[in-house]
């Protein structure tokens, strides 16, 4: 009996390609083994945002975008593409789920809150996404709609928060509705990783009016900067006058990124507020009881699936920072694991404020129980995320993140020599660029965000000495894959695989 294929996919979280530069950290890192299989194996380089991934032209893209992209092996619309559609043709202004919580309100003569993070980022929110919902808002009647800003500071600037909160104020403005009533950090807001510490600090500035008291936002987040302290880590802050979310009250989250919103919202969920209704912009999770502004549309073949249904073992494997789009995300958006696919995560470093303080983060450990997974022969794909260039890459830290990228190189180092000697083909490969690009080359400042650079694919294998072909995209990975498995490529995947 022939021995089955195996194949590991390992992605390198926030490594993209970009020349030498100071704001570049990967190529300022000692990794003297990616260097080498760079060298020696078969590469290229792929597109990994903008239209490539299912995004406006010129739009980085995410992780989570970019996993689903991975695993659905097609190029589908994004969540951020949808809705600007229907707010350029009008759609999303009579859109039935948002009339609903707007009759809510009026019905029980009570207020409007709108969540989400402000900023142009394009990567959980936008900010025209919540000018358009207030804009809505108003064009039904409703008065009483208070607006509660989440600052971004890592998918933008770190000090662009003012810069938001003043167009957010002038369009209020304009629609002659709306308010600021408060604002916060998402490292506050938007934490996903279980400090929940931070979940509450959040949580009493909406429901306590709990924060450091200024007559305006501007001046809040002024001050801030004048402390030291950027957007992404601004405290809770109430802006005039408290004003909480109460029973009757209505919540509208506009971030369509639905990772992040998931444990304010939790908290939203046990406090149990009377007849608080809830909409989201997009499912957040199938588990949610809240209504959903753009529901999901469902893919029902991705890669994860065909390898189920072949009747094929396969292991995911990250740490926490990662964990849902290594399954969730790859599994284009499906809760639960496929038969045959097992899950391992290390817990994220939580003793640390930001990844800089611990740039190693859990790569030693993910390495080593790869390396432990592949002697045994139980799985034959293994999907791995190694995510230090972009958490590290998000602090703006680039000594740390110089640090960062060496030790995804030891990890590398350790995990590919096992995975060849076991009869493994290996593909090196990221979802987006980060700590590439590190600093405003013209300006001199920090970027946190992702870029979009195009990111490596390295293929190592016994097995397969040369690329199909050269220009290729995330895409791709999937048909690729299921090729060297054995397995047909169903006809929704266009990816182009890279073996014949």
């Amino acid at each position: 009996m022939l021995k089955q294929n195996q194949v590991m996919l390992i992605i390198l979280d926030g490594w993209g390609i970009k020349y030498d530069y100071p704001g570049n950290a990967i190529t300022q890192a000692n990794t003297p083994f990616f260097d080498e299989l760079w060298t020696n194996y078969p590469h290229t380089q792929l597109k990994a945002s903008g239209k490539a991934v299912g995004l406006p032209v010129g739009q980085m893209g995410t992780s989570e975008v970019n996993h689903f992209i991975i695993g659905a092996g097609r190029v589908i619309f994004q969540d951020l593409v949808r809705i600007n559609k229907a707010i350029e043709d009008g759609s999303f202004f009579i859109n039935q789920t948002l009339h609903k919580t707007f009759e809510h309100v009026k019905q029980h003569n009570c207020a409007l809150h709108v969540w989400g993070l402000i900023s142009d980022g394009g990567v959980h929110s936008h900010i025209k996404h919540v000018v358009a919902t207030v804009e809505a808002a108003a064009q039904a009647g409703l008065t009483k709609v208070y607006v509660h800003v989440v600052t971004d500071g890592r998918d933008t600037s770190p000090i662009s928060g003012i810069k938001f909160v003043e167009q957010l104020e002038s369009d209020l403005d304009r629609i002659g509705v709306g308010k600021v009533v408060s604002v916060v950090g998402r490292y506050y807001a938007m934490d996903r990783d279980q400090n929940l510490d931070r979940t509450d600090q959040a949580f009493k500035l909406y429901t306590q009016g709990q924060g450091e008291k200024f007559t305006s936002a501007t001046q809040a987040i002024q001050a801030s900067y004048d402390a030291g302290v950027t957007d992404e880590f601004i405290k809770p802050i109430v802006v005039g006058e408290p004003v909480k979310v109460s029973a009757n009250d209505a919540l509208i989250t506009v971030n369509f990124r639905s990772d992040r919103p998931r444990q304010i919202l939790e908290r939203f969920f046990a406090r149990k507020l009377e007849n608080l209704l809830i909409t989201t912009m997009t499912q957040y999770s199938s588990n949610y009881e809240v209504e959903v502004v753009f529901p999901p549309t469902p893919i029902d073949i991705y890669l994860g699936k065909v390898i189920s249904q072949a009747g094929l073992k396969q292991l995911r494997i990250t740490e926490t920072e990662k964990f849902n789009h290594m399954t969730f995300f790859l599994n284009c958006k499906h809760e639960g694991a496929d038969p045959g696919e097992d899950r391992f995560m290390f817990d994220s470093y939580s003793d640390i404020a930001t990844h800089d303080q611990r740039p190693e983060m859990r790569a030693p450990d993910i390495a080593e129980k790869i390396v432990e997974d592949t002697k045994t022969g139980e799985h034959a794909v293994i999907f791995a995320n190694i995510c230090n260039a972009d958490m590290v890459g998000h602090t703006g830290n680039i000594p740390a993140a110089i640090k960062a990228c060496e030790a995804v190189d030891q990890a590398l180092a350790k995990i590919v020599p096992v995975a060849l000697e076991q009869g493994f083909t290996v593909f090196i490969t990221a979802d987006h660029g980060n700590a590439e690009q590190m600093l405003n080359e013209e300006t001199g400042k920090m970027i946190t965000s992702h870029s979009t650079d195009p990111v490596p694919l390295i293929m190592v294998s016994n097995q397969y000495q040369k690329l199909a072909h050269q220009d290729g995209a995330l895409i791709d990975l999937a048909p690729t894959i299921l090729t060297i498995l054995g397995l047909k490529v169903p006809q929704e995947m266009v990816g182009q695989s890279f073996v014949k």
